[in-house]
């Protein structure tokens, strides 16, 4: 287990000669140096897609183009000429940005992707805006150099993006956050070649302005990203077909689930002191508790009254606003709304505050991808 793979050093080999030749030292291809097979991406150790074409998720290849900044996508249908993604901002915790070209007879249907690098993987995830259901899309993750860490407990930290579209409009969000994982090698024993245990969360996690990238409303709930095993050979996580499928959730603000979905990754660098992955999750897009004031008084006259706030901004009115397609509207939403003022010669009896919950009318999925670096040894 201390050792690279045999299998891996001829992976490792012909990355390494690819940087020598000036080119992408992450290009996507099979362990024996062959393209990928576009029906089925996941045919390296080295790179795992979030491949799953009954549910949309087709994207099979992603290479960074770092002479021009760019990013090249496989398999996104309408993502403009040759799959080519420009930089169109970095986000505030250093992700990049990307969008699809368009002219005007190709690209009509406008993409975006986040990328994130660190020294010995990239993450990608990918997605288009006008599809009037979630759309195609996908995540990947690679790495160029690959052993496991030394028995012992680890603590990993970095970063976070992705992109959620809905599933009944159209529309992206972009959004970043920051990820915790946690890593004990040594426990669970293994088991058929998986053993440990990996547990993490995502949080600040915030969605971004298109146009500025800046961010915008409210923070989404951190998503937890529930314990998985890992494949002892490979140095991979979250792998259907061995049984270790990494599950996600997010919890709504009164208690049970608000997102779930799924999540896999692999081990980076020469001594396991990377950790990257992606996740695909989908729930209600948006939710939000707002506390409303509730005020009883007496009028001049005695009677005795009742007003709230929902007077001011009515549970309808809210509910349009949350399920608006602008940004600024849902980011407007109020957390507090006070109950009309007293009337003259009124007499206050009493107050309080309760709350109401106010949901979109249709769901989002995420798909995003992370990489964090070994911040703790045993």
């Amino acid at each position: 287990m201390g050792h690279v793979m045999g299998g891996y050093r001829t992976a490792l080999a012909a990355v390494l000669l690819v940087a020598a030749c000036g080119g992408n030292p992450f290009i996507v291809e099979d362990d024996d140096g062959t393209p990928l097979d576009p029906e089925d991406p996941n045919t390296s150790v080295n790179s795992k897609f979030a491949w799953d074409p009954k549910n949309d998720l087709t994207m099979n290849a992603v290479t960074y183009d770092r002479a021009n900044n760019q990013l090249v996508i496989n398999n996104l249908p309408f993502d403009g000429p040759d799959g080519r993604y420009d930089n169109v901002f970095t986000l505030a915790n250093g992700v990049g940005a990307y969008g699809s070209r368009q002219t005007d007879t190709t690209g009509k249907i406008k993409h975006y992707a986040v990328f994130i690098e660190s020294d010995y993987m990239q993450a990608t995830a990918a997605a288009g805006v006008n599809w009037v259901q979630y759309g195609n899309a996908g995540a990947n993750i690679n790495r160029s150099a690959f052993r496991l860490p030394a028995s012992g407990e680890y603590e990993y930290a970095g970063t976070y993006a992705a992109n959620r579209t809905f599933d009944s409009r159209s529309g992206i969000e972009l959004v970043t956050g920051d990820v915790e994982l946690l890593v004990d090698v040594s426990d669970f024993d293994p088991a058929g070649g998986i053993q440990g245990d990996i547990i993490g969360q995502i949080y600040n996690r915030t969605r971004v302005d298109l146009n500025t990238g800046a961010a915008y409303g409210e923070e989404l709930p951190r998503i937890s990203l529930v314990e998985v095993s890992f494949n002892t050979q490979f140095g991979t996580f979250g792998d259907a077909d061995e049984g270790t499928l990494g599950e996600v959730v997010t919890a709504l603000p009164s208690g049970g689930v608000w997102s779930e979905g799924t999540y896999g990754g692999l081990f980076g660098g020469p001594n396991g002191e990377e950790l990257g992955g992606f996740l695909v999750m989908e729930g209600t897009a948006n939710i939000k508790v707002v506390q409303y004031e509730v005020v009883n008084y007496r009028t001049a006259g005695g009677e005795l009254v009742i007003a709230t706030g929902l007077q001011v901004i009515s549970s309808q009115q809210l509910e349009a606003m949350i399920n608006s397609r602008d940004p600024a509207v849902v980011a407007g939403i109020p957390n507090f709304i006070a109950a009309p003022a007293l009337p003259p010669g009124a007499t206050l009896v009493s107050t309080a505050t309760q709350n109401i919950t106010i949901s979109t009318d249709y769901n989002a999925r995420e798909i995003g991808v992370f990489i964090g670096d070994q911040v703790a040894t045993p």
